[in-house]
């Protein structure tokens, strides 16, 4: 007998990107901005936990799967509810070879909204994950957020 375990995850939304622009990455920083209007607050962490995973592929040229793993720590200091511009960066603190350990937070006027430990993982593109559609996705979807 043939089993076959699957997770199928579906937002309902299409193409679910919560970033509007991605300022610069570095090899060890990236740096971002969203603009919301009276959204809860939990869509400005998922925006963190994008703009984090895109920085894990993009410092592996693509070449690989990165997914948040763990919210090791998450503060909501500011509002509840989100309206305006954000600034949103984040810092690479530690990594291994498959895990990576991010400082995001979200800022409006200089004022920290939103801040946390966020742990990404990493896998090779597999039948699950198929590299000829993903990698061409994801590499897509950064070089328009990094265009003015």
């Amino acid at each position: 007998m043939n089993i076959i375990n699957r997770i199928e995850v579906n937002t309902g939304l299409e193409d679910f990107v919560l970033l509007d622009r991605i300022l610069e990455a570095g090899v060890a920083t990236i740096a971002g901005k969203k603009r919301y209007f009276n959204d809860p607050a939990y869509l400005g962490i998922e925006s963190l936990a994008q703009l984090g995973a895109y920085h894990v592929r993009f410092i592996n040229d693509f070449e690989i799967h990165a997914f948040l793993l763990k919210i090791s720590r998450c503060c909501v200091i500011g509002n509840k509810i989100l309206h305006g511009e954000y600034l949103i960066d984040g810092r690479l603190i530690n990594q291994s070879k498959s895990s990576y350990s991010y400082f995001l937070r979200a800022k409006k006027e200089d004022q920290i909204q939103i801040e946390g430990e966020f742990l990404f993982s990493t896998l090779e593109y597999n039948n699950n994950f198929n590299k000829k559609i993903l990698k061409k996705h994801y590499r897509r979807v950064f070089s328009c957020l990094k265009k003015e």
